[in-house]
């Protein structure tokens, strides 16, 4: 069976949506456990945590033996690997997508944070490794994995000597061209999806598949008939207003950074304006506040700050944070304690070609505050309005 596992603080989930449908072009079953869902032979399970503990591990491959799936994709994430819950899986196949600040309300540094990551590729099952060598830490990682029975794979978009090298042309929200080269051979395809982040994905998908001996044909039908992924740069098009909103699941300064970089440079191509509602999780890492207002607020024209998960911390605090970062920057901005009002409001303010970018809860369909779970899906209020 081989086991790959994707870890790094954002684009995992795409990888992993990404390598299943290069697996499934070339004919093979695959299960898929991560952030949206936990799969199983067509089934899907309820989703408490990206990595489930180590039972309920055990519990889902011994169903994926008994119906012989052979080639099963999970999400590894950092309190999985630091709690030992993927010790025992046998992963196979590893990679490492980036790593930025989240989660140091857990791991209270960056350092522990990407030990965590480590460890990843460090289990004596590992034959293969890829690697985003564009990222600080994946450079760093690069060189600190240096056993001679793994087949290590660097990724670049960068660095031509890099074992893959992927060159990105963009085409707005239709997607763009990538080019894949590895050794002598190179790949041409149409990716739908924006944003260089998301080439870079695909790049790091096409590394698992080439460490699984899949041929390149595959990855190009895979990739290019990639769909996308619920919540992650899912776009909306508005049939009353004539605007476009982008929803993704960006929680993270380096996430919405992406995101924000790729829609307004589409918001400048078309000569409209930006418009991001946004806001921060309660009881999770509070200095990421003021820098996520900072990026907000220098990347947009008009910026609404709203609520995300308050859980039980008091949503003025976390907005006064987030105001300190995106005070100085000159943008715009307004607070709409109400999620859906604050979308509501977002898309009132619209005009034809505007890009609207609702972030930080992507594929959510609950919001958790102290004393309760609300019902709440931004897809079904953008759609209800926009």
């Amino acid at each position: 069976m081989n086991v790959f596992a994707i870890t790094g603080t954002n684009g995992k989930t795409t990888v992993s949506y990404m390598l299943r449908s290069i697996i499934e072009a070339a004919g093979e079953k695959t299960g898929l456990i991560g952030t949206i869902i936990h799969e199983i032979g067509g089934e899907f399970y309820e989703v408490k945590n990206t990595t489930p503990g180590k039972a309920l591990l055990e519990e889902y491959f011994k169903k994926y033996r008994e119906l012989d799936i052979r080639n099963v994709i999970m999400e590894a994430s950092s309190h999985a690997l630091d709690q030992g819950r993927t010790d025992e899986v046998g992963i196979t196949n590893a990679a490492f997508t980036n790593l930025s600040r989240d989660h140091l309300d857990y791991h209270n540094t960056m350092e522990r944070y990407y030990e965590a990551k480590k460890k990843l590729f460090q289990y004596p099952s590992v034959k293969a490794v890829v690697i985003n060598i564009d990222d600080m830490y994946g450079r760093k990682l690069n060189l600190e994995i240096n056993s001679s029975h793994i087949n290590k794979i660097t990724v670049s978009m960068k660095n031509k000597e890099s074992d893959i090298y992927a060159s990105w042309a963009g085409q707005g929200l239709e997607g763009g061209k990538l080019i894949l080269k590895r050794q002598e051979d190179t790949i041409s395809l149409t990716l739908s999806a924006i944003g260089e982040y998301a080439a870079m994905d695909a790049a790091l998908a096409a590394g698992l598949a080439y460490s699984a001996g899949i041929d390149s044909k595959y990855i190009k039908i895979g990739l290019e008939s990639f769909s996308g992924v619920p919540g992650r740069a899912e776009i909306i098009h508005g049939e009353k207003t004539g605007a476009t909103a982008i929803v993704d699941y960006a929680h993270t300064p380096d996430a919405l950074e992406n995101i924000l970089g790729a829609a307004a440079m589409i918001a400048n191509e078309r000569k409209r304006r930006l418009i991001t509602v946004f806001g921060c999780g309660g009881r999770r890492d509070k200095e990421k506040r003021k820098q996520m207002g900072v990026i907000a607020g220098e990347m947009s024209d008009i910026c609404i700050i709203t609520n995300d998960n308050p859980r039980d911390e008091k949503s003025e605090d976390i907005f006064a944070m987030i105001e300190d970062g995106i005070y100085g920057t000159g943008c715009a901005y307004s607070i709409i304690e109400e999620r859906e009002e604050a979308i509501k409001k977002a898309i009132q303010s619209s005009e034809p070609g505007d890009i609207i970018v609702v972030a930080g809860k992507g594929h959510e369909k609950t919001q958790i505050f102290e004393n309760e779970i609300r019902d709440f899906d931004d897809k079904e209020v953008i759609k209800e309005f926009l």
